[in-house]
């Protein structure tokens, strides 16, 4: 465990300590982790194995629900209009941030009407080609994409999300025009992929994974600072001259903001638990997936960070979803 995830740990039995004793009738009844995205990608992967390693310990079972569409408006929304007891947490990603900037009317705020729980894992991006396209490297794509600007499709797991936006930013610093094709997750964006009906892809590197090595798929550069396991032999984007695209993707929990402080750090103090454990470190690296627990607060802080950098990529490249 590295330093970071040693003190989120830390932090969060010595609060969940305090809480305890105002924790101790929760949970009563089931808890459910809805998910925004179709069964099959990295975060609903995630939650399943969360909800597994929860139910025993919390003395309840842990359901997942998968609510997809609207850019992750559909489930946001459902679970905004629910109470605010504790028994229902949202898996976020950076689109849960990215949305105030890209959509004029959202029927809810994620400011004000959530709150942090915990980041659960961190995860790079990768370019991918179809073998068919004849390209081996960025340099390749984007001198084909200027001999034919606007032609080249790429896949994404959705509008406004984080892939959507470092594709259009890839789009400006190389001056290259390609025409965003956009899925309902990352893995029907794969498989769109795969089957020929998009050529490029932008999309998490583990719901690349089954594809990487049958070379149905051929990565070009992954987000990531360093270079990824499933795919140690393609470069990183700073490698490849484009430190500007550098980002690790990431999920998290978060709950509505009026839920009970109490039952807020049970439920820290259950996924820091869980993400710690060894089998489930390895079970998700071996799918390009890093465990990150973190307290309410590191994930906070993680929230508006990211917020204000891809507000301000919106803007430069005039993303709006509405």
């Amino acid at each position: 465990m590295n330093s970071r995830n040693a003190l989120a740990a830390a932090l969060t039995i010595g609060l969940a300590c305090a809480g305890s004793a105002l924790a101790q009738g929760f949970p009563s009844k089931a808890v459910r982790i809805v998910v925004p995205f179709p069964a099959g990608g990295s975060f609903d992967i995630t939650a399943r194995i969360l909800a597994q390693r929860m139910g025993p310990t919390l003395g309840q079972n842990v359901v997942v629900e998968n609510r997809p569409g609207g850019g992750t408006v559909v489930a946001t929304e459902y679970v905004a209009r629910l109470p605010a007891d504790g028994y229902t947490l949202l898996v976020v990603g950076p689109s849960f941030v990215i949305n105030p900037a890209l959509r004029s009317k959202l029927p809810f705020d994620p400011a004000k009407d959530f709150k942090a729980v915990s980041q659960t894992i961190a995860l790079p991006m990768a370019i991918a080609v179809t073998p068919s396209l004849p390209v081996k490297s960025l340099n390749d794509l984007i001198a084909l994409a200027h001999s034919r600007p606007g032609e080249i499709a790429y896949g994404t797991s959705g509008p406004g999300t984080s892939h959507h936006l470092i594709a259009e930013q890839f789009g400006l610093l190389t001056k290259s025009r390609f025409v965003h094709t956009p899925y309902q997750g990352g893995a029907p964006a794969a498989v769109a992929t795969v089957g020929g009906h998009s050529p490029m892809l932008l999309v998490n590197v583990a719901e690349m994974a089954p594809y990487i090595k049958s070379g149905k798929l051929r990565l070009l550069a992954v987000t990531s600072p360093e270079r990824d396991d499933l795919a140690p032999n393609v470069p990183t984007m700073r490698e490849s001259g484009f430190p500007e695209l550098e980002a690790a993707n990431w999920s998290g929990i978060v709950i509505a903001t009026a839920t009970p402080a109490e039952a807020v750090l049970r439920l820290n103090a259950e996924i820091v638990r869980a993400l710690g454990l060894a089998e489930v470190r390895d079970l998700l690296k071996s799918q390009s997936m890093h465990a990150m627990p973190s307290t309410p607060e590191q994930f906070a802080t993680l929230l508006r960070t990211d917020g204000a950098r891809y507000a301000k990529i919106a803007r430069e490249a005039n993303v709006k979803v509405d």
